[in-house]
């Protein structure tokens, strides 16, 4: 029996990743025209969200 392939990404480096292209996202969301529409406010506080909730997980692993 063979052993399970071993993934060379560790969770740290997947979190950081995920904020990098999170915030890419919010940088195409507040670049748009001045004002922003209901939709795009809600997208804007999910992933602000999601990234304090990397934010806590990278801190916990600390």
């Amino acid at each position: 029996m063979s052993k399970p392939l071993q993934n060379s990404t560790s969770w740290s480096d997947t979190l950081k990743a995920r904020k990098e292209h999170l915030t890419g996202l919010l940088k195409t969301f507040r670049s748009g025209p001045g004002k922003n529409n209901q939709l795009q406010a809600l997208a804007i506080k999910a992933i602000d969200a999601e990234m304090a909730n990397i934010e806590n997980e990278l801190n916990r692993q600390k």
